[in-house]
């Protein structure tokens, strides 16, 4: 009840208090930096603030900050949503777009204090910089995202917080150096650097600014230490590593526990990046079936990394209400999504029809068992996804605000689409069975995103583009018929008359816009510029030799939804028409309603630079080298 009243406080006077273009009083902005701290502080790699360090300088001088610190507007702009978001759900129903917009005046402040003030590279800007860019990626302004990306890039590189400030990492000289508060600050601060580059990137070397070997510090600490001020060695991002000038005598046994959510986390972007990359390289790749292939090692890394879980970080009923408690949920949530979303973008070899693949596949007539397993484990992983996200939405609204989440939830249900209409064959018993146990995890998903809406600018148009493409599909009806897989599912008319378009005289370029997601930050950013060059149409690489159709091995570009790669009976091809639409018509519908389409080549890959990540940085101490468990929950009933 007091927490209620405290929000119609602040809340009665909605447009005017949290639209309002300066910070409220002080008492108030300690509301709204404490929904900050319960809200987007545990995710992902937002937690480089030491919290009570950080309220007690703000409870002595909050009149003389307030108005010139880029750091304490972005974080009340980030809280003021939740607090909207409390007084819709506790007190009046308000629209989702008034939500999103509490606070972002504020924000406005925030980037225009961080620009103003370029010139000035502190580490308090570089964590305003990194929370304002998640804001825009929250809000859709995926330009100004993409654009800021870049900015903390090197802004980092300025501060060199890629190398430990000093070997005393146990602070045992007080007399010298910064605090071992403010050194796990900065190393996470990093660390969230790293993060979002990597997301930034989705493997492209050209969209990465940070390279794994320039990262020469050790893992953030758990939680527990970073609050209590306790220094302590952890490892560094190669499993078993630690830094060089770590005590020889150190047991080696005291690092694992020293690591926290956040850690393991690190580690398994880092996993997705190489993945990631691997996905956009396949024509530089051995053929999956290998055992020796790339695609064999990043599934057991990923196998290993799921498997090197402690029980606290399973997802598990307990620790389900154990981290809930301590405001983690939506941070364990993200933890596991992005597991099963590497596993998706991973096992998507086994649908080049639903990806754009350069060089996809020839899978041959010995090897269909392999694309058999390939497509299940793909089905799996995205109803795992559906099921995540389910069991995490009970648990309220604000247990899905990490910003990753939208795109997740909707990719998951594309996959499951995908195979309950291309790959399952209607003829069989099983069919009808798993297309109803499935789509109740559909349903949730698109319940999830519906309330997502509140706190991400995406989600409604990705929930009302599930909704579509479940209607469409004929899931649910008493015939579910499958039809061919259409050559190309993302092309849209413009895109194609684009793509026939050649200028004499232009040599064929390549560019990132062709192999990302239409959902990344830059593919998203390009929409929004309207001076984006655009060069003759892509080249499309081939497929290794001993794995690409002879009949498509000089194809511009591949013919990725060809039946050689995706086995549809001739029985199925020749049912009658249906309810349910093809997969060409499905994309039709969820591309025009959002303007989503795969575009021709828009910039040169060539950058002249002859390595990618950071150029190498002064000093610093090099570091030594050296099946998963699916959760089952119960779906309630869906209203």
């Amino acid at each position: 009840m007091e927490k209620t009243l405290r929000l119609g406080d602040i809340l009665a006077y909605y447009h005017v208090r949290l639209n309002a273009p300066h910070l409220p009083t002080p008492w108030k902005i300690g509301l709204l930096v404490e929904e900050y701290f319960n809200n987007i502080h545990p995710l992902r790699c937002f937690a480089f603030i030491h919290r009570p360090s950080f309220l007690q300088k703000l409870d002595k001088d909050v009149s003389k900050r307030s108005r010139n610190n880029a750091l304490l507007h972005i974080i009340c702009a980030l809280g003021g949503q939740f607090y909207a978001l409390a007084y819709s759900e506790t007190v009046s129903p308000v629209p989702s777009k008034f939500v999103l917009s509490a606070g972002s005046e504020w924000a406005k402040v925030a980037q225009r204090l961080i620009l103003e003030t370029l010139d000035t590279v502190r580490n308090e800007n570089l964590m305003a910089a990194v929370l304002l860019h998640d804001y825009a990626v929250r809000m859709g302004n995926f330009a100004n995202a993409f654009m800021l990306s870049g900015l903390i890039t090197r802004m980092a590189q300025a501060l060199q917080i890629n190398l430990e400030y000093n070997t005393d990492l146990l602070c045992q000289n007080n007399d010298y150096g910064p605090s071992a508060t403010a050194k796990e600050s900065r190393r996470r601060l990093m660390w969230s650097c790293y993060v979002m580059d990597s997301l930034v990137g989705s493997g492209v070397d050209q969209l990465t600014l940070v390279d794994e070997k320039d990262m020469k510090i050790q893992l953030p600490c758990n939680e527990r230490n970073f609050m209590q001020q306790i220094p302590c060695f952890t490892e560094t991002l190669q499993p078993g590593n630690w830094l060089k000038f770590i005590p020889g005598e150190l047991d080696i046994g005291t690092l694992l526990p020293n690591m926290g959510i956040m850690a393991h986390f690190i580690r398994h972007i880092s996993i997705r990046k190489r993945v990631l990359r691997y996905i956009k390289h396949l024509d530089e790749a051995m053929v999956p079936w290998n055992p020796n292939s790339e695609f064999a090692t990043l599934d057991a890394d990923c196998r290993a990394w799921y498997e090197s879980l402690p029980a606290s970080l399973q997802f598990t009923p307990d620790a389900i209400y154990i981290r809930k408690d301590s405001s983690q949920l939506g941070a364990l949530c993200v933890l596991h999504c992005a597991h099963y979303q590497t596993v998706c973008d991973l096992y998507r070899l086994g649908a080049p029809a639903l990806y754009k693949l350069r060089a996809a596949f020839d899978f041959p007539p010995e090897q269909q068992g392999f694309l058999s397993h390939l497509q299940q484990i793909l089905f799996d992983a995205a109803r795992t996804l559906a099921t995540i996200v389910g069991e995490t939405c009970r648990h309220g609204t604000r247990m899905l605000s990490d910003s990753w989440l939208p795109t997740i939830t909707y990719d998951s249900c594309r996959i499951m689409v995908y195979h309950l209409t291309q790959i399952l064959d209607p003829r069989l018993e099983d069919t009808k069975s798993i297309t109803m146990e499935t789509l109740p995890l559909l349903q949730s998903n698109i319940h999830a995103l519906r309330l997502m809406g509140n706190l991400n600018g995406i989600s409604n148009s990705l929930c009302s583009a599930a909704e579509t493409m479940l209607d469409r599909s004929g899931i649910g009806s008493e015939v579910v018929a499958q039809n061919s897989v259409p050559d190309d599912p993302y092309q849209s008319i413009d895109g194609a008359e684009h793509a026939s378009e050649s200028v004499p005289g232009t040599p064929v370029q390549s560019a990132p816009d062709y192999v990302l997601n239409p959902l990344s930050i830059f593919r998203m950013a390009r929409k929004s510029i309207p001076e984006r060059h655009a060069p003759e149409k892509a080249a499309t690489a081939s497929a290794p030799n001993s794995a690409r159709p002879e009949s498509n091995a000089d194809a511009d570009p591949p013919s990725t939804g060809s039946t050689n790669h995706v086995q549809i009976p001739n029985a199925v091809t020749n049912e009658p028409e249906s309810c349910q639409a093809s997969l060409e018509e499905l994309q039709t519908v969820f591309m025009s309603d959002l303007g989503w389409a795969w575009q021709p080549a828009d910039t040169a890959v060539g950058s002249g630079i002859e390595t990618a990540g950071l150029l190498p940085w002064a000093g610093g101490y090099s570091t030594t080298q050296a099946e998963p468990w699916l959760p089952v929950f119960p779906f309630p009933q869906q209203t």
